[in-house]
Parts: structure tokens; C-alpha cells; sequence
């Protein structure tokens, strides 16, 4: 091969790279699907002018949409541990009505290097009450690290000088010392432009970490069995000997005399006087009597029938 067709081969090759990376600038194509959205934004973002100029004219009717964080009772949040609520409020002060407005939510560590304590999807868990019941919010990535709540399903339409209020529940799944806290931002976001609403309302959720606490506990745990055992070990020998003296007396007079089954009338009188003497048997002592009886007798026949013949 010629150094002439090297170097036409290696032209050609780069005008193909050169092509290939400029025709997406020149046709205005996008890369914002390469975040997390579909395919559809691209096209969008090729299509007419004069579609994009209606969008911020829907949303600008809703400008003055706010969404704002109820007062709420819990400041910090347990890894692991119970969800915490929160109300949010989205309101329209007019002066007309606003279709398709829901809250927008994300959710970050702030205090995170960007590679360790991010919080990811199955990290975190939100809820929020529909109809009576608790369902989960999905939760995604966004262009960075943050997490995006899809809340499109709370959409709804507001009349002026109306306001509707959602109560959700967070709940941070497991435990990772990285993580030291939830920064949440809300918003209203007007979902047929996407474009968001009003000001936005920032708040943190300390992480709570039950590691510590959880040692410490156990470590009491193992020292106050040990104190009460051997108390009562210590106490042993002399307690069962009274409590066990105390049941005697208690419980032979309560059996005999008044117990629930059996009525006083059926136990006679000499098996109480039986069964509280000295449990030794009568029966030798009347042997014994009558056999001294019978010699006596005999002797006193004998004596008589002697002196009968000496008599005679």
C-alpha cells in the first residue's frame, strides 16, 4: 500500500468522525435522555417553535402556585427505625383555575462527597396517603445525585382560592454511617409544561444512626441481669423456706375446711380428727387390752376350779 492511499484512507476516516459529531449539534438534537428521560424529550426539543412558545403560556397562568410544608413534629429521622410525616400543602390564590398541579419532591444528602453517602432508591422509602391508604411513591435518579419522587399521579385541578393538602411518610431503610442526612425540597409543578411553580421550600431530616445507643443497651442489659441474679441468688436460701412454711399452714386448714369443691358437711369429724393427730393406728392397743382381759378371766376360773378341789 502506496503512502498516498494511507493518507487518503486516513482522511476520510476523519471527516466520518468530524460528521459524526457535529450533525447532532447542527440538528439540535439532545442528551437529556441520557439522565433518565425518554426518548420523547429529544423529539420534543426538535420540534416547531411554535409549540415550545405555548407551554410557558400554560404555565404562566399557575405562577402564583405555591406548595409549602405543614408543620411538623419530628426533626430528625432513624435509620431503620419509624417513618416520619410530614403535610404539604399546595395552594392557588388565583385569580383563575390551574389544571394538572401536583408536588414536586426530591431528596439528597447534602453532606455527601458526591461519591460516598448518596442516597440511592432503595435506600429511602415515601408514602402518601390516597383514599384512605398508604401508597409508594417511586423514587429515581435525576440528572446528579438527587432523587426524584414521581408524584404524577397527585395531579389535580385547583380553582382559585383553593388549596389541597397531602400527607407523606418517609422512612430511610437501613443503616450507613455515610449517610448522615435527608435534604428534601418541594415544589409545585405545573405537569402539562413541567415547569415548576412558586418558590421552593427546603428542609433536612438528620440521619440518626441507632448503632451507639443499641451497644450501650446491651451492654446494660448484660449488667443488670447479672446484679439482679446474683441478688437474688444471694436471697435464695431464705425466701423459700418461709414462703414454703407460709403455703403449709395457709393451705391444709383452706383444703379441709373450705374449699370450693368439696363441702364442709361431706368431710366427717373423725377424719379431721384423724388427719390432724399424730398418724400412729389404735388398733395394737385394743389387741393388747383384750388379751389381758382373757388372762384375767382365765386366771380367776383357774383359782376357783383350785379351790374347788381342795374342797372336796
Amino acid at each position: 500500500m502506496s503512502v498516498r492511499t494511507r493518507r487518503a484512507r486516513l482522511a476520510s476516516f476523519a471527516a466520518v468522525v468530524v460528521l459524526g459529531a457535529t450533525v447532532p449539534v447542527l440538528t439540535g438534537a439532545s442528551s437529556a435522555w441520557a439522565c433518565g428521560d425518554e426518548p420523547a424529550a429529544a423529539a420534543a426539543a426538535g420540534a416547531p417553535a411554535a409549540q415550545p412558545s405555548a407551554v410557558p403560556a400554560v404555565a404562566a397562568e399557575a405562577q402564583s402556585v405555591t406548595a409549602a410544608v405543614l408543620p411538623m413534629t419530628e426533626s430528625q429521622i432513624t435509620a431503620g427505625g419509624a417513618p416520619v410525616e410530614f403535610g404539604v400543602e399546595v395552594f392557588n390564590p388565583g385569580p383563575g383555575a390551574v389544571k394538572g398541579i401536583a408536588p414536586f419532591l426530591t431528596f439528597h444528602n447534602g453532606a455527601g462527597n458526591g461519591i460516598e453517602g448518596n442516597l440511592a432508591p432503595k435506600d429511602l422509602v415515601l408514602q402518601v396517603v390516597v383514599h384512605g391508604e398508604w401508597k409508594t411513591v417511586p423514587l429515581a435518579y435525576g440528572c446528579d445525585v438527587v432523587l426524584h419522587a414521581d408524584t404524577s399521579f397527585l395531579a389535580t385541578d385547583l380553582d382559585a382560592v383553593r388549596a389541597t393538602r397531602l400527607l407523606f411518610r418517609l422512612s430511610v431503610v437501613k443503616q450507613d454511617a455515610a449517610q448522615t442526612r435527608v435534604d428534601v425540597s418541594l415544589a409545585a409543578v405545573h405537569l402539562p409544561s413541567h415547569a415548576p411553580l412558586g418558590g421552593v421550600t427546603n428542609f433536612a431530616l438528620p440521619i440518626v444512626q441507632p448503632a451507639a445507643p443499641t451497644a450501650s443497651a446491651s451492654a446494660t442489659a448484660t449488667r443488670t441481669p447479672t446484679a439482679s441474679a446474683s441478688a437474688t441468688a444471694t436471697k435464695t436460701p431464705a425466701t423459700p423456706a418461709a414462703s414454703a412454711s407460709t403455703t403449709a399452714r395457709a393451705v391444709v386448714p383452706a383444703a379441709a375446711v373450705s374449699s370450693a369443691a368439696v363441702s364442709p358437711s361431706a368431710v366427717p369429724v373423725a377424719a379431721n380428727l384423724a388427719s390432724t393427730g399424730g398418724g400412729s393406728s389404735s388398733t395394737p392397743m385394743l389387741i393388747g387390752g383384750t388379751a389381758l382381759v382373757l388372762l384375767g378371766a382365765g386366771a380367776v376360773v383357774f383359782a376357783r376350779r383350785r379351790a374347788a378341789a381342795a374342797r372336796g
